[in-house]
């Protein structure tokens, strides 16, 4: 005979294999009573709020912070305290860097410029090739028109896309570059 299986206690036993029991609906929170083991809420959220005849503790946290007892607050003091804390220093952040001073864009531009003009220079040979009445004269000048025909699109497809990305790259640093009168 099979095990029976338990009934996690951290669930509702009603949406587990096995139960028999009745079917107790209800909000979520109803369930969290029901259970049987205790529930662990989160350290930010309010205890439950105490009834309306008795105080708060002494160290809740819905009392209002100020002064200690006895200790008169004085605008001399408070300017004091202000003189003495350490002044905030506002640093403007790192200026944008231009595209066409990064080496790496510089190199991205100048491959996709490179495959570009090979794509070109395959797809102008090969049509050179097809159209000609000599053609191909050996069996590698045909190898070079096959690959060359396959090739050719991918290689001007990928240059454009190059191209484009670092395109795109130069839009997102025109868009944000500070305006030329703004201060912060």
């Amino acid at each position: 005979m099979a095990e029976q299986p338990e009934i996690d206690p951290r669930y509702d036993p009603a949406f587990q294999r096995g139960y028999d029991g009745a079917v107790a609906t209800g909000s979520r929170s109803e369930a969290a009573v029901r259970r049987t083991t205790p529930h662990v809420t989160s350290a930010l959220q309010r205890p439950p709020a105490a009834p309306r005849g008795e105080r708060p503790a002494e160290g809740s946290f819905d009392q209002v912070v100020g002064p200690p007892p006895g200790a008169s607050a004085t605008p001399e003091t408070d300017a004091a305290s202000a003189a003495s804390a350490p002044p905030v220093v506002q640093v403007a952040g790192p200026a944008l860097r231009a595209p066409w001073t990064n080496p790496f864009a510089i190199i991205v531009t100048i491959v996709g410029i490179g495959v570009l003009g090979v794509g070109v220079w395959l797809l102008q040979e090969t049509f050179q090739m097809t159209q000609s009445e000599t053609g191909f004269q050996t069996q590698a000048d045909y190898w070079f028109m096959q690959w060359g025909m396959i090739a050719a699109p991918i290689f001007v497809g990928l240059g454009v896309a190059i191209l484009v990305a670092v395109l795109i790259m130069c839009a997102v640093y025109w868009g944000r570059r500070p305006e030329p009168g703004a201060t912060d």
